[in-house]
């Protein structure tokens, strides 16, 4: 009698059991193989902003800010791209070498070659107060 009801119970719900294991199963790897993506790719969003009297531009690194840049890099003196325009082509430049796995550095021939309007110097343009200090921060001078 006990053979009898256990192989009623397996037969009633032998079936079912086996299906919510096989979906738990497929949830896990599933889950397994999204965080090893993760883990494995980075998502870079490239965004135009407005800074003062003109455009600088973010990377952002899975929604996070990677790359600020309110002046037009490598070039002397404090200058704002003139257009959203430039700004994203400088940024796309920066971009496509961090996505290649090269130094994501940029020089003035670079943006040249690419139609990039760089302003001339103007001394009495000046920088926000604070560029300074974000400029030696990010050099790592205190």
């Amino acid at each position: 009698m006990a053979l009898s009801s256990q192989k009623t119970f397996l037969g009633k719900w032998g079936l079912s059991i086996l299906m919510v294991l096989v979906i738990i199963g497929t949830f896990t790897y599933g889950f397994y193989k999204r965080s090893q993506f993760r883990k494995d790719h980075v998502y870079l969003e490239l965004k135009a902003i407005p800074v003062g009297s003109g455009w600088g531009y973010d990377i952002l690194q899975d929604g996070h800010p990677w790359c600020h840049q309110d002046y037009v890099p490598a070039v002397s003196g404090f200058r704002v791209f003139r257009t959203k325009e430039d700004a994203l082509a400088a940024g796309k430049i920066v971009y496509d070498k961090a996505v290649a796995g090269q130094l994501p550095d940029i020089t003035e021939a670079e943006m040249r070659n690419k139609g990039i309007y760089i302003p001339p110097y103007d001394s009495t343009i000046k920088p926000p107060a604070d560029w300074s200090v974000r400029v030696k921060d990010s050099t790592g001078a205190k």
